[in-house]
């Protein structure tokens, strides 16, 4: 493309003059006029291209007059006024502005703020708060930044597990800067979440330790955790907790495996969660102490705990107790010990003719009997690691002391099942 001057014509408002300069442009061996209009309302020169002429013109007159209007205006200053305006023009050159956009600018803030007092501090607030001003990184690279250092503290592995599958679908919800997330977006995405109210909770909890981390990084500004306005999920339970009979517990038991008989006496007669189960050694199981150990990184909730082990818990585990080593034997992450473990339960239900397995149902059972047979609430949560209020609320008066008294009477046969016992030597 080539590019060829031609004349110049120029507007004339009053004392102000805009040049337009006709060029011919060849584009592909063809020539096309153009008009370009010189522009200094700004401050600085720019060229404003038209292809029509009277356009051109009509774009220099509107130039002419904001030109003849402000030397109209200039030329009516006061000795003060041209001193005060001369001190913009010095304060302006600072930040490169010309004082038309400057003006401009300023006028758009105030209408916005109804103050123009108020304009640093907006602008001091943006600086702290807007994703460009701060450490550049994304909501996921936050989030594994926070599993790593947790991993790094000895975290435990059930733990790092939750925080990595629980984050992992709101950081590709919301795959950007963690300052341009707000409460209304949490609160869409906690809204959005299928199941039960300790569910939600349970992820709105590890997204307020997100958040919490980024705070501590710098990456959003303190005392700006979005998860901290959203709405906690609390809602009563409509229905009563799930729990075998004695006489089904003494079916399951009956059935059960010789890896999963542990894990069975366990849940149903000292009440550990399964998470706990899982993560249990033999060298915790102090049968001649009757307690069970159960650390606090092991547990779902903060603390260390002794678990009880009854009389009738003590026959079902001497005869399979070891030294070391898991009591839940099969698999090596956590979530294929939690696949197996399943699967065992599901197994076992179905051998005894119970299916379906009933979720949670050891604990719950536990919790249920034990509170029967002691009618103390206190002594069972503090066993069970719960509050006294959880107990009272979701276990008490679920069965009768007689039933309770059952739950734990339920003994390990002397001649058993799942006793196998060894080949006799043959005679001489």
């Amino acid at each position: 493309m080539k590019q060829r001057r031609g004349r110049i014509e120029t507007v004339l408002v009053g004392n102000a003059r805009v040049k337009i300069y006709r060029r011919t442009r060849t584009v592909a061996g063809n020539d096309y006029p153009t008009f370009e209009v010189c522009d200094y309302t700004s401050g600085q020169r720019k060229l404003r291209s038209f292809a029509d002429h009277q356009a051109a013109r009509k774009e220099a007159q509107r130039i002419a007059r904001l030109l003849a209007k402000g030397e109209a205006v200039a030329a009516a200053l006061s000795g003060r006024e041209a001193a005060s305006f001369g001190h913009c023009l010095e304060l302006l050159r600072s930040v490169g502005a010309p004082p038309e956009l400057a003006c401009a600018r300023y006028a758009e803030a105030v209408g916005i703020l109804g103050n123009g007092s108020l304009l640093s501090t907006a602008a001091r607030f943006y600086l702290e708060r807007h994703p460009d001003t701060l450490p550049q990184i994304t909501l996921a690279d936050a989030a594994a930044e926070m599993i790593e250092l947790r991993r790094k503290a000895k975290a435990s592995e059930p733990y790092l597990a939750d925080l990595r599958c629980r984050s992992a679908r709101f950081t590709k919800t919301f795959a950007a800067h963690p300052a341009s997330v707000t409460t209304a977006d949490c609160q869409r995405y906690l809204d959005s979440l299928e199941g039960a109210s300790g569910t939600k909770n349970a992820y709105r909890q590890v997204l307020w330790r997100l958040f919490a981390h980024c705070e501590s990084r710098g990456y959003v500004p303190c005392g700006t955790n979005p998860v901290s306005g959203t709405q906690t999920f609390n809602r009563k339970r409509e229905e009563a907790v799930e729990v075998w009979t004695p006489e089904e517990m003494a079916k399951l038991l009956a059935v059960a495996d010789h890896n999963f008989l542990p894990v069975l006496a366990i849940g149903a007669f000292a009440g550990l969660r399964t998470s706990e189960i899982l993560a249990l050694d033999w060298r915790d199981v102090r049968l001649a102490d009757r307690t069970i150990k159960v650390v606090h990184r092991k547990a779902r909730c903060a603390g260390t705990r002794l678990a009880p082990i009854p009389d009738n818990l003590c026959t079902w585990l001497s005869p399979l107790a070891k030294r070391t080593g898991p009591v839940w034997p099969r698999g090596q992450e956590w979530k294929e010990r939690e696949r197996t473990i399943t699967a065992a339960q599901n197994a076992t239900a179905e051998a005894a003719g119970l299916l379906p397995w009933r979720h949670n149902s050891l604990r719950h059972g536990f919790c249920t009997y034990r509170v029967a047979a002691t009618q103390d609430v206190p002594r069972t949560a503090l066993e069970a690691g719960n509050s006294a209020s959880t107990i009272f609320a979701h276990y008490r008066a679920l069965a009768t002391e007689a039933e309770g008294k059952a739950w734990f009477a339920i003994m390990r046969p002397h001649s058993s099942s799942n006793v196998v016992p060894l080949p006799r030597a043959a005679k001489a």
